[in-house]
């Protein structure tokens, strides 16, 4: 009997390992089977990508979410071909021009974010600024009775003879902190490039002394004005009031200064700069304008006396910059303009002919990254507008970059011709100098508007340089 049992057992026991096998021996083959499919699929996506990638047609020229033109493919030459950079052009052209590669990007990010929760983070490398000088009393009055005479030392090559600088006259956005769902840029001082831009704007109003006023703002960054107070002790980022105060001191007294950072610190909880671009709103854009009408002894107009519009959906240069970080994309902004009831025209010069503008243009028919394209048709050369109610022949003239787009419709309510000179593209369609404009025009006040990184950045002081002229 015992013998019988453990016959039993044991047959009990080989059946249960041999049905455990072929449930193993099953899953091996399903797994199998899935393996094999994955790879299948990759090889199918793999070679779709090739295949899209390849011919020119399917690569994109322009990213929409970056604002700029992609690379082209190199032409050839047989310098290049022999220093080997022929090869390394194509190479970035492969990879800046990748079909889709907008939209790989936003994936890329948003898979990264998975991994973990970082409310705060640093995109790019944080350049270390120049000290920033203390002002004395007698600085400035040694700058101010003569700015441009002052003695150098010997080995010290004088600014106004370096020669022009090459690369274009371009904003390059420098690194980037992110808090929460808002970024701000980095700003770091450069000492000469701020005394060649104080000495530019002072050579400015030299020569048109006696024939016109010169009037400067610069514009502090989201950084030193809307970033949370906690973070603002912890960033290595050049104190913006400090560098703004230092740049007036070496301007002379024939320049109107309109410092606005205290009036912007008065309205920082207000939406005065956008949290997915590097740009101010135009209403912190029109809180400028007051301070700079005042200074002219005008009378600044109510917001209410323009048409105001509400374009949603508008993600910028910061959202771009960061990969389209899912913080910045899930809360876009919108921007507000203000639109002028007496005209919204805008008649431009550019390289390819003249053209006319809406000052505030439709922003709904814009791509989410290009909304603040609707100032003033954007970045063009030269622009004027004209407001036909006012009847003198009073005028201005804006020497501005991008940040002056958002101010200057305001200012068509105090000027019958509010003239526009975007300095990094006003060579295409002028070659005189700023004294013969404004003297053919009959420009009263001059005024230039420039945020405060294109104060630290030489090519673009270098063209507002040349536009003022030796």
């Amino acid at each position: 009997m015992v013998t019988k049992e453990i016959d039993v057992i044991d047959k009990s026991e080989d059946d249960a390992n041999l049905e455990s096998n072929m449930k193993l021996l099953r899953n091996l083959r399903l797994q199998h089977i899935i393996d094999i499919n994955m790879v299948r699929v990759f090889v199918i996506i793999w070679l779709a990508a090739t295949i899209l990638a390849i011919p020119p047609i399917f690569r994109p020229k322009r990213s929409e979410v970056e604002k700029r033109d992609l690379k082209t493919f190199p032409k050839f030459s047989f310098s290049s071909l022999a220093k080997g950079d022929y090869f390394d052009e194509i190479s970035l052209w492969f990879s800046d021009t990748f079909p889709l590669r907008d939209g790989l990007v936003a994936l890329n990010t948003k898979m990264t974010n998975t991994f973990g929760i970082n409310t705060v983070q640093v995109h790019g490398q944080i350049e270390q600024g120049d000290v920033i000088p203390d002002i004395t009393s007698s600085q400035e009055v040694s700058v101010e009775s003569e700015p441009e005479t002052q003695p150098k030392p010997e080995s010290e090559p004088e600014t106004e003879s370096e020669p022009e600088i090459e690369e274009p006259a371009v904003e390059q956005l420098g690194a980037m902190l992110i808090v929460d769902n808002a970024a701000y840029e980095y700003y770091n001082f450069n000492k000469a490039t701020a005394d060649k831009y104080a000495s530019a704007v002072n050579r400015a109003a030299k020569k048109l002394k006696g024939k016109a006023q010169v009037y400067d703002v610069v514009i502090p960054t989201s950084m030193a004005i809307t970033l949370p107070e906690n973070f603002k002790g912890n960033t290595n980022s050049s104190d913006q009031q400090k560098a703004i105060d230092y740049m007036y001191s070496r301007m002379s007294k024939n320049v109107t200064k309109v410092n606005i950072y205290s009036t912007l610190i008065e309205h920082k909880d207000e939406y005065i700069y956008f949290r997915t671009d590097h740009h101010w709103t135009a209403r912190g854009a029109y809180y400028a304008y007051r301070d700079l009408m005042t200074a002219a002894k005008k009378t600044p107009a109510k917001l209410s006396a323009f048409k105001k519009y509400k374009y949603k959906g508008f993600l910028g240069s910061f959202y771009a910059q960061s990969g389209q970080k899912a913080s910045l994309g899930d809360t876009p902004d919108y921007v507000m303009a203000y639109e002028p009831t007496q005209t919204n025209e805008i008649y431009t010069r550019t390289k390819n002919g003249d053209h006319s503008y809406c000052i505030v243009s439709d922003g709904n028919a814009m791509s989410e990254a290009n909304k603040y394209l609707v100032f003033v048709g954007g970045d063009q050369p030269y622009g004027v507008m004209t407001n036909p109610t006012i009847t003198d022949d009073s005028a201005c003239l804006v020497i501005k970059e991008s940040f002056g787009n958002a101010m200057v419709p305001f200012l068509t309510q105090n000027y019958r011709y509010v003239h526009v000179m975007d300095y990094r593209y006003v060579k295409d369609v002028y070659s005189g100098t700023l004294e013969e404009f404004v003297i053919k025009n009959n420009i009263q006040d001059v005024m230039f508007v420039n945020n405060i990184s294109a104060t630290r950045n030489a090519a673009l002081v270098n063209a507002i340089s040349t536009l003022v002229g030796k």
